[in-house]
C-alpha cells in the first residue's frame, strides 16, 4: 500500500475520484503511493461527495506540513514511540454532531485517530473500507501524532 518515505516524514495526500477501471471490482477505495512523498486516495464515484474529498485532503495536508502527523522510519525506537498511532478509522456521525458547512472533523486520543464524517457525505461501504485501510496502514508503518506546536515534521523520537 505505501512505500517508506524520506527521512523528513512529510508527505502530500490527494483525494480524488477513480477513473473507470482504476479500482478493483468490488472495492470503493484504494490508497496508492505515487512516489515516496505523495499518496492518492482514490474513491469510486457515488461513494463520497467531492466537498468531503477536498476537505479531507486539506486537513491531511495541513497535518503533515505542520508535523501534527508524521511517518517515521521503522526503527526499534520509533516502533515504541509514546505517540504512535495504533488505530485509525472513519466514522459516520449524525448531521447535528458536526457544525454546519463542515464535512469532516479530526478527533484524536492517545494512540487513536478518527475522522468523523457527516452522514450523507460518504457511503457506509467507503467508511468501512477506508477504516480497514487506515488500520492496516498505522499498524504496518510507524505514524505518530503531536499537538500543534510540538516539534516539526523532522523531530526524532526521544532517546530511550
Amino acid at each position: 500500500m505505501h512505500q517508506p518515505t524520506d527521512a523528513s516524514g512529510v508527505i502530500e495526500t490527494h483525494y480524488r475520484f477513480a477513473e473507470p477501471g482504476e479500482l478493483p471490482v468490488g472495492s470503493v477505495v484504494d490508497i496508492k503511493a505515487v512516489d515516496p512523498t505523495t499518496i492518492h486516495v482514490i474513491v469510486r464515484p457515488g461513494h463520497a461527495k467531492a466537498a468531503l474529498l477536498d476537505e479531507m485532503g486539506e486537513h491531511q495536508r495541513t497535518a503533515f506540513r505542520t508535523g501534527q502527523w508524521t511517518r517515521l522510519a521503522p526503527t526499534p525506537e520509533a516502533r515504541v514511540h509514546p505517540r504512535r498511532v495504533w488505530h485509525a478509522n472513519w466514522e459516520l456521525v449524525p448531521h447535528d454532531r458536526i457544525p454546519e458547512g463542515v464535512h469532516c472533523l479530526s478527533f484524536e486520543r492517545p494512540g487513536r485517530h478518527s475522522w468523523l464524517v457527516r452522514e450523507g457525505e460518504a457511503s457506509p461501504e467507503l467508511v468501512a473500507e477506508m477504516s480497514l485501510l487506515l488500520r492496516r496502514m498505522v499498524r504496518a508503518e510507524v505514524w505518530i501524532q503531536r499537538g500543534a506546536g510540538e516539534g516539526g515534521p523532522t523531530e526524532a523520537p526521544p532517546e530511550s
